[in-house]
């Protein structure tokens, strides 16, 4: 099985489909652990701060969000789907593991441009870099991420 990735912004939703990561999804975890937790946010705030953008905080509702979208099986029953009731801010989907999934996101800054970036959501390519984008959007204060059955969610608002 390829892993395959997700996002969605302000209720618009892209898929990325296939990449080239190796299958990490036996064997993930239930949910994201404490050191998890400190690993995504650690991560996350690393590759903001390479953006010049500010350090992001852990938020409890965005990750229970998350988990509850990661444990509902419509989140992942023939692919990754994102959660279409949540509009207030951006949902990244991985079927990486909470270890694997901001590196693979962050595997999409080469297709971004930070000096022009194709804003246009309905444009293809966007797919190729919007995971990226949401880690490191500068309006983004928090995060908070779930997994489950072989489905990381990570929301920003």
């Amino acid at each position: 099985m390829a892993i395959a990735a997700t996002l969605m912004v302000g209720g618009l939703v892209w898929g990325a489909g296939p990449t080239a990561f190796a299958d990490v999804s036996a064997g993930l975890p239930a949910e994201v652990s404490p050191a998890d937790q400190a690993a995504l946010l650690g991560d996350t705030n690393a590759i903001r701060q390479k953006e010049g953008a500010p350090p992001i905080s852990w938020d409890e509702g965005l990750a229970s969000g998350s988990q509850s979208w990661a444990d509902n099986p419509g989140s992942h029953a023939g692919g990754l789907k994102h959660d279409l009731g949540f509009n207030d801010g951006a949902e990244n989907m991985s079927s990486a593991g909470p270890s694997q999934s901001v590196s693979q996101w962050a595997g999409e800054k080469a297709a971004y441009d930070a000096a022009g970036p194709n804003w246009n959501t309905d444009d293809p390519s966007y797919r190729y870099w919007g995971h990226y984008w949401n880690m490191v959007q500068k309006n983004y204060t928090r995060m908070g991420c779930g997994a489950a059955d072989g489905v990381t969610v990570c929301r920003y608002a």
